[in-house]
């Protein structure tokens, strides 16, 4: 199966290598047509569940679990679970699997809910003693206080007075506007360093395909312990029911029948811009007419995607607010945008419950003019996470994370994690101040390139090579107080000491930049941001690790 994948990836990959000459030569029509008659996705055949297939896996992951490859191990039981068949004893197999793994990690909560899960899906009854005795194995280390915790310390939420029509957001955080920066994010009042003041979940995520067994495709978080499978595809999994049945309503009534090839073509071209207009069709309750007379007219007003009640969440207006975004335009990326906005129209097209709708020609051309237009926004609005040494990458899109800015002199720090998108605070922000994240190393990284390896040119104070960057230059060279270093060195030995704990060094280092931030952009102040921005984005990862302990062990109460 494998081999015949790589086979058409060969074959699209030459295609696209080609594409400049193709849209020199015909335009977008003619792009479209090749990619149709000579793409061969039609040919790529769908895979379905298959228990066979799913014996493989778990022999593998049983293979790996022998080795002390846990996480590996982890990953092909999830794999076998994505591939069983419905209501077989594949299924039960596979979480009782995985949960041996959790067992072995210490990760006695997520073990005893896939140990749940295994019961409810036919585990085979001769082989329930076993199940069972690791059930009371897992109980008894909990009781005896072996847990991994359920209670996080430090808390890593909005630690500040919300915005009362957008409970994920800080009071006194607006939307600006203004020629250089265009939409962005700002300070209506005074806040501190450590002031979490956005904790948002996703509202549209694009997995890498080599995540697709430890990430949620609906929020996008890394929840490989409790994953559960699409019932009818083998490529998605979800960390809940929720997640499955939004992914359902939203996108994935679309995407499932033709699985396979998304999975073999998002290997080269990710599918976000594909799922935002079935998000957008999915609110004007499948009404491709209505869809179009909205979409089509241009909109000069600057789209506010706060300007709504997040109260009652009216996903109508998300879309209108992301739709109405101007992308930003690079030629050097044009082909790209290009070529995946004709492989996901040809792809998507051979499923009929996308055909039947798209079905006259204004139809089809709408269709395919919004897939590009959504993949140029894509650059521009998503976020992406990169996970693991090989730079596999979740995308993320959501209202507030689709407006904050980048700088390489950056006054916040935003984590993308477990499906949420978190903005705290690394500097004193000023009433009127805007807030900016950064999206490639910032000054004070020592492998930050000269120029930002970023998709639009960075017009931050670091990068200004007019006035204002030459007065931000000039306050970097001043001392630090030779007074202070003592100290400093004294707090630094605290805070890259193994035995103080985050919460700690999280309170020194929030000390030592209220104390110093009058000297910013000093190196010596450098450094203490890269390790705050470091302990802040660690401990939102181990509070979220903890979190859902807490979350599948209260799930298990429940039932």
């Amino acid at each position: 199966m494998e081999q015949s994948f790589q086979k058409t990836l060969r074959h699209l990959k030459r295609i696209r290598d080609r594409f400049p000459d193709f849209l020199e030569k015909g335009g977008p029509l003619v792009t479209l047509m090749i990619v149709e008659e000579k793409g061969r996705l039609q040919r790529i055949p769908e895979v379905g569940k298959s228990n066979e297939r799913a014996v493989e896996y778990r022999n593998a992951g049983n293979g790996l679990y022998a080795e002390g490859k846990y996480e590996r191990a982890l990953e092909c039981y999830n794999k076998s679970l994505a591939f069983a068949e419905p209501d077989t004893d594949q299924l039960g197999m596979a979480y009782a699997n995985r949960s041996a793994v959790q067992l072995k990690q210490g990760e006695y909560e997520f073990a005893l809910y896939s140990i749940e899960l295994a019961k409810k899906h036919n585990y085979p009854e001769e082989l329930m003693p076993k199940l069972l005795e690791r059930e009371s194995e897992c109980k008894q280390q909990i009781v005896r206080g072996n847990s991994k915790g359920t209670v996080p310390c430090p808390r890593m939420g909005i630690n500040v007075d919300t915005n009362p029509k957008i409970p994920f957001l800080a009071r006194g955080i607006a939307m600006s506007h203004d020629a250089k920066f265009g939409r962005g994010l700002v300070a209506e009042r005074e806040f501190k360093p450590g002031d979490i003041i956005c904790d948002e979940k996703c509202e549209l995520c694009d997995v890498d395909y080599n995540l697709i067994y430890r990430n949620c495709n609906q929020c996008g978080g890394d929840f490989a312990n409790i994953l559960i499978p699409c019932p009818k595809c083998p490529f998605f999994m979800y960390c809940s029911e929720e997640c499955l049945e939004l992914s359902w309503k939203l996108y994935h009534r679309f995407e499932c029948a033709v699985a396979t090839k998304l999975y073999v073509v998002s290997q080269i071209s990710k599918m976000v811009h594909a799922r935002m207009f079935f998000y957008g069709l999915t609110q004007f309750e499948d009404n491709l007419q209505a869809m179009m007379d909205y979409c089509v007219p241009e909109v000069t007003t600057v789209a506010n995607p706060l300007a709504q009640d997040f109260n009652n969440l009216n996903r109508l207006n998300v879309f209108k607010a992301y739709h109405n975004t101007k992308p930003y335009l690079d030629p050097e990326l044009e082909i790209v945008n290009m070529f995946g906005a004709c492989v996901y129209y040809v792809l998507l097209l051979t499923n009929p419950a996308l055909s039947s709708l798209v079905n006259t020609e204004p139809f089809k051309w709408f269709f395919f003019t919004s897939l590009l237009k959504y993949h140029r926004m894509s650059i521009s609005l998503v976020s992406v996470s990169i996970t693991g040494d090989e730079d596999h990458v979740v995308g993320f899109l959501s209202p507030v994370n689709s407006i904050c800015n980048h700088s390489c002199d950056p006054n916040a720090v935003g984590i993308l994690h477990s499906g949420r998108y978190k903005i705290a605070l690394i500097r004193p922000v000023r009433k009127g101040e805007p807030i900016f994240c950064y999206y490639s190393p910032p000054w004070w990284d020592p492998e930050r390139s000269p120029v930002p390896t970023l998709h639009f040119p960075c017009e931050c104070v670091v990068c200004d090579r007019g006035p204002a960057g030459k007065a931000w230059r000039l306050l970097k060279k001043r001392p630090f107080p030779a007074a202070a270093v003592k100290n400093v060195r004294m707090m630094q030995d605290m805070v890259c000491g193994e035995t103080t704990s985050n919460a700690n060094k999280l309170n020194m280092l929030q000390q030592f930049i209220r104390r110093f931030s009058e000297l910013h952009p000093n190196k010596i102040v450098g450094q203490w941001l890269d390790w705050y921005s470091y302990y802040l984005t660690i401990s939102v990862y181990a509070e979220n690790l903890v979190l859902l302990r807490a979350k599948v062990q209260e799930m298990r109460a429940e039932h």
